[in-house]
């Protein structure tokens, strides 16, 4: 699914910008207005274009110009190589190597280096805090949003495989008493993941609630399971 920005003079111009750059239908598309723009004094100082954001499958278009090609991706990878090049440095981190390699709409990048904790930092907080720097860096003047996934030393895959022990054992719970079961709060990445192990599963299902920092995912029995 691509989602791209477009501007104009004001909505309908920016939506039609849209669907000829893409060579979809208004009704193939789903469209977002960000700014409906606005005229400025007289019509000429201060005037800002509308911007929407045009969602869309690429099998449901005949898009009309490059967007993401491979060899744009390249360079994509070997910008976002140099930014965490200069700003690990810049961190005093000794690293090893930094690779990169690209697959659809994402960006996955590698942090060798011995210094991990620097990288990672508490629960993953200057992972993360990195990944978003680095994705801002890559997005500037594109059209359409890649979205990266940067890791250092496979701890985000070692972080999954705990946190799938985690809801098994939790699933385990909520089988065998029928009562729910609430996580510590998480960030966005790892209850993504819990969605997604349990979207499948006949027997309970995930939700989320709080807010902010105190975000969390619960699990309870399905309805079906409750009627066993």
């Amino acid at each position: 699914m691509l989602e791209i920005e477009f501007k104009g003079r004001n909505v309908k111009d920016a939506i039609d910008a849209g669907l000829v750059k893409l060579g979809c239908n208004k009704e193939d598309v789903s469209i977002r207005i960000v700014s409906e723009g606005s005229t400025g004094l007289f019509g000429l100082m201060g005037a800002k274009p509308a911007v929407v954001l045009i969602s869309v499958k690429k099998s449901k278009c005949n898009i009309k110009t490059t967007l993401n090609t491979e060899v744009d991706q390249n360079e994509i990878c070997k910008k976002a190589e140099f930014f965490l090049f200069g700003l690990l440095n810049k961190m005093n981190v000794k690293f090893s190597g930094i690779e990169t390699s690209s697959k659809d709409d994402l960006i996955n990048i590698n942090v060798s280096t011995n210094d991990c904790y620097f990288v990672i930092g508490k629960n993953g907080q200057t992972l993360d805090s990195l990944e978003y720097l680095t994705q801002i860096i890559v997005n500037k003047e594109l059209n359409s949003k890649l979205k990266v996934n940067l890791d250092c030393e496979n701890y985000r895959r070692k972080q999954k495989d705990k946190l799938k022990i985690l809801i098994d054992k939790a699933v385990d719970y909520v089988n065998r008493t029928g009562k729910m079961y609430h996580f510590e709060p998480m960030n966005a990445k790892e209850r993504k993941i819990i969605h997604l192990y349990l979207k499948d599963n006949h027997f309970v299902e995930s939700f989320s609630e709080g807010t902010g920092i105190l975000r969390k995912v619960g699990i309870k029995p399905t309805k079906s399971a409750l009627t066993i």
